[in-house]
């Protein structure tokens, strides 16, 4: 999240109008668990204007190389990209 957020500093003015989508993976697949992440995403979209959150793609249950392409996480993800 860190990384994130410092990645994300220098796009502060300019992050006003936007579409957010938000993807969290983990190796837990426990949602509620993975809700702690869409949290903290969810409170840094408060601090700007006209934020649209448009999904939430849970992509728990993954722990090895190319295992995610094999969960609902996988194709959720490319249907929600198509409809960008």
């Amino acid at each position: 999240m860190k990384v994130f957020l410092d990645r994300m500093n220098p796009l502060y003015g300019k992050m006003k109008d936007k579409d957010f989508y938000y993807m969290v993976t983990a190796q837990d697949d426990d949602k509620k668990q993975l809700e702690r992440a869409f949290d903290v995403f969810d409170g840094f979209a408060d601090c700007f204007e006209d934020i649209r959150r448009c999904g939430r793609i849970y992509g728990g249950g993954a722990d090895k190389k190319g295992e995610v392409k094999d969960l609902p996480a996988f194709s959720e993800a490319y249907e929600l990209g198509k409809k960008i």
